[in-house]
């Protein structure tokens, strides 16, 4: 009895000089992320050169891609002006509707992200040569490409443009799902690509977009990470 009582008192007073590690922080509690401005600047040129980079996989390919993109992708096929003039003159409208609703900074880092991806994909053919690309596996590769990219620049606050931002402006608005009017949009795309480009090169552009729109819904996650 009295080597029990002295073991638990030496334990007790062990126990109370020893270091207790403080628990660890999860969900709601933990800080937000902080990153500086060289922080933001390389996610942000990861991502542009990550959606470049799937950008021109597609266009070598004669493929599309859901959104803003694939009209600009349609429109140089169609018109044979560059993917990058097209990509940038139809995001125009939408930097209007990027500064009234996710403000200036944000509409600022988006045209840079834009511009910077517009240019790349024109000169990526300078620099890389697709001498065999299978289509099945250039598609899938493009639109991992592409996810990634978009995933890095939500990250680091700033985005491609695009329907992205009607889409959300008009779930705030009116209450319509975002992700509804983008599903919508992109069937009635690749309907309109049916009408101008072979089959097979509609299927293939169509497995690019739903492998792109896969990785971003499953990795984007608020919950997960995302810089402030």
């Amino acid at each position: 009895m009295s080597i029990s009582t002295t073991s638990t008192t030496s334990t007790a007073a062990s126990s109370a000089s020893r270091p207790v590690a403080p628990a660890p922080v999860r969900g709601p509690a933990a800080s937000p992320v902080r990153h500086s401005w060289i922080d933001n600047l390389q996610g942000q040129l990861f991502g542009v050169v990550m959606v470049a980079f799937g950008m021109s996989m597609l266009h070598s390919l004669g493929l599309i891609i859901g959104q803003i993109a694939g009209v600009a992708f349609l429109v140089s096929y169609g018109s044979g002006i560059s993917f990058g003039l097209a990509f940038t003159l139809i995001n125009l409208p939408f930097y209007l509707l990027a500064a009234l609703r996710m403000g200036a900074a944000f509409t600022w880092r988006t045209l840079a992200a834009v511009t910077a991806v517009s240019l790349l994909t024109n000169i990526a053919g300078n620099y890389i040569s697709y001498r065999h690309l299978d289509p099945a596996v250039g598609a899938v590769l493009a639109g991992l490409c592409v996810g990634i990219g978009l995933i890095a620049l939500f990250r680091h606050q700033a985005s491609c443009g695009g329907m992205s931002i009607l889409a959300a402006y008009a779930q705030e608005r009116t209450g319509f799902k975002a992700g509804w009017l983008l599903m919508g949009f992109d069937l009635a795309l690749f309907a309109t690509a049916a009408l101008f480009l072979p089959m097979e090169r509609v299927l293939y552009s169509l497995v690019g977009a739903i492998t792109m729109n896969l990785f971003v819904a499953w990795n984007h996650r608020y919950e997960w990470y995302i810089a402030r």
